[in-house]
Formats: structure tokens, sequence, C-alpha cells
């Protein structure tokens, strides 16, 4: 579920306060040594296929004023379930894009170690798709009216927190082989947008068929557009599976390679309106009243990335 900024907030200070208790309590017995380190990741990634779900408020366009005068006389136009039954996707194919990340830790021993981790991932997809699936009002919209029905994911951006453990192992070469996993928290922006237009020519429009004012109905509702833009937001959680490989250069650095699995809970957006509405304010009464939202999710959320790596160990 998506939270706001001061839910936010507090998840990211209960996030803080979980990496503090666990090196806390993983830290080495009073008098040992206690050897701190830092690392910086910077490489790509690539998502898997996206399948946006979506579904709106809005009511069939017969119930809308600006197209249907005598909307409030048609029955069914004034129930409370608007926009049930209602819905589509749109399906994306596989992004990708860029992989940055610090990391703060310590090691527990010779073999393990663990961290807290920032990291950023911006995955671009720039790609337009033809909405599809659609269900309840909206099949005939997309399956006989529409001359264009399409929707648009740009670019996704991830800021995420993570504790991560991770395993050593050490031998007597230069090159040390580890593996970890652990959790995470991600506050998550996709780039989303849609234009879906009516057929210009009247009879191409089925809406408003037996009603007394069928053709009125027709003429408005005819080359009228649905668009808009929006940055769609949601904080989720999820795991992380790390495995890679350093060389060591000197007592303090070593440098590396690293590969993960990211894998979060679906994203869900908050409702979010349109510019436009058939051509007019995202609305349905005269007056202004009954503003239409839409809601987006998809369950599509795992990623991969792979990294090059430094890593410095304080003295």
């Amino acid at each position: 579920m998506s939270l706001g900024a001061r839910e936010y907030r507090l998840v990211l200070s209960r996030f803080v306060a979980m990496v503090s208790i666990a090196v806390s309590a993983c830290l080495p017995a009073t008098g040992a040594t206690v050897k701190w380190y830092v690392g910086v990741g910077i490489g790509g990634n690539a998502s898997r296929d996206v399948v946006m779900e979506s579904r709106s408020n809005d009511r069939a366009s017969i119930c809308d004023e600006y197209i249907n005068p005598r909307a409030l006389s048609v029955a069914g136009c004034t129930i409370p379930d608007r926009g049930a039954g209602d819905g589509w996707l749109a399906p994306f194919d596989p992004g990708a894009g860029f992989s940055g990340e610090a990391e703060f830790g310590l090691h527990l021993s010779p073999r393990w170690r663990l961290a807290a981790v920032y990291a950023r991932s911006e995955t671009d997809f720039d790609q337009t798709v033809s909405s599809t699936d659609a269900t309840g009002e909206d099949f005939d919209k997309i399956s006989n009216e529409l001359s264009v029905g399409q929707e648009t994911l740009g670019s996704t951006t991830s800021d995420e927190f993570r504790i991560v453990a991770y395993r050593d192992w050490p031998n007597r070469t230069r090159w040390t082989p580890y593996a970890g996993a652990g959790v995470a928290v991600s506050r998550t922006r996709k780039d989303f947008a849609w234009h879906w237009a009516r057929s210009a020519d009247p009879t191409d429009i089925a809406t408003g068929l037996g009603q007394p004012n069928a053709e009125e109905i027709r003429r408005n509702l005819a080359d009228t557009v649905s668009v808009g833009r929006r940055t769609l937001r949601d904080t989720m959680f999820g795991y992380v599976l790390v495995a890679g490989v350093e060389r060591t250069l000197s007592e303090s650095v070593s440098v590396g390679l690293k590969a993960q699995w990211k894998r979060f809970g679906a994203f869900e957006s908050d409702g979010y309106a349109g510019d436009l509405l058939r051509s007019h304010p995202p609305n349905l009464r005269l007056d202004g009243s009954e503003p239409v939202s839409a809601w987006s999710r998809t369950r599509d959320t795992g990623r991969f990335s792979a990294l090059f790596t430094i890593r410095y160990a304080m003295p």
C-alpha cells in the first residue's frame, strides 16, 4: 500500500532503528577489535516484464453530464458503486538502467559481515503499449470505440535501504568469494502516462444507443480524449540476494564484482487524476463534483543488478 511522506518517515526511522539494534547485537565482545568498513558500488540493472494493472471509479459515458446533459435521469448513473468491475492492463517489456550504492558495515569475524546499505536504481522503459484485457465498462471503450488506447511507462526510480548479512570464504589467494542475503525497504516512483481517444466518427460510437438523445451523446463523445501523465509512488518491503568476489589490493582496499537479485511486494499507487477526461475536466458533473481517479499496481518488482565495487577497511 502506498505511504505518504509522514508514514514513509516513520517506516524509515523504524528501519534505521532496526539496523542499529542488529549492529549492536552483533558487535564483538568488550575488548575485541571492531573492524568497520565502507564501500561503494556502481553498475547497471535489468527488470523483468512489467504488467500495470489499472482501475478507476469512472462511470459509463452516458453518466457523464459533459457528454449526456440528461445523465442524472439515467437509471444507474447515481448509484454508489462507481467503477465496480472495471479495469485494464498494460504489458511492458523489460527495462534497464543505472544502479549505485553506498555501504557501511562491520566484520563480525573473518567469515561474517553485517552492513547497512543505501542504493539508488533508475530503470528506463520508455515504452508505449496498447491497453488490453479490459473488463466492465472499459471493455466497450477499448474493444469498440477507441481509435487510440495507449499507456506509457517512462522510467522507474527506487531509493532503497537494506540490512545485509554476508558470508566470506577467505583463502590463500587475493580473491575472496562471498554471498549474502538481507531485507530491504524501497521508495519507488514510476513515470506513467496514458492516452485514450474516441473515434472521430459518431457512427463508430455505440455508447448512448437506446437513450432518447442518443445522437447528441454520440456527437459529444466522438473525437474526445482522456490523457494524463503522473508520477506514481509507493513504499515496498522485500529481500535481496547477493553473490560476488573481491580482490585485495592492500590491507585496506579491495575491489570486486557483485551480482544481486531484489524482489519487493506489489507496487500499488494512490489514486491519481488525469489532465482531461473525455476532453473535459476530470469529473463527471458540470458542477465539478464526482472527480474521477485511477489506481495502478504491478506485482512485477524483481530486478537484477551487477556492480563494480570498492571497499575500504577502516584502520
